[in-house]
């Protein structure tokens, strides 16, 4: 959280690389977390620092898409999206179909984003505007 305050300026000073190291940071120490717990059996726990580290890989990507505190670079965007993807989170899908059905550091593949898309839309993320990925030949 301390790396979306620096992002933002939200009651600080506005400082979008030390941001992008915090992030990066968070990410490397859940992954940490979340390894340790799995071989020690902590399932329970284990759930909160997933969702915790799907957080900061989103967030990584959010930095590489839009350039903040780190050179941009849309294709590294889509790999962090990915991966926060495929963890369930619906921001990165979201983002993921639309990388997908513009070419942004990607191939375009509308059958992918809309997949994606369906899949952020089940989580509560608005379908305004997405009527196609409901059609027969995006399925």
């Amino acid at each position: 959280m301390y790396g979306l305050t620096l992002r933002h300026g939200w009651g600080c000073g506005k400082n979008e690389k030390m941001a992008f190291k915090w992030l990066m940071k968070a990410a490397e120490c859940a992954v940490e977390d979340l390894e340790r717990m799995r071989k020690s059996g902590g399932e329970g726990a284990a759930g909160v620092v997933e969702t915790e580290l799907v957080l900061a890989i989103y967030e990584v990507g959010q930095c590489f898409f839009h350039g903040w505190g780190v050179v941009k670079d849309q294709k590294m965007a889509v790999s962090y999206y990915t991966v926060a993807a495929k963890l369930g989170d619906g921001d990165a899908q979201a983002d993921l179909g639309y990388c997908l059905a513009n070419g942004k550091g990607c191939k375009k593949d509308k059958q992918s984003a809309a997949k994606w898309y369906r899949a952020a839309v089940k989580q509560g993320q608005s379908d305004l505007g997405l009527g196609w990925i409901y059609k027969d030949k995006y399925q």
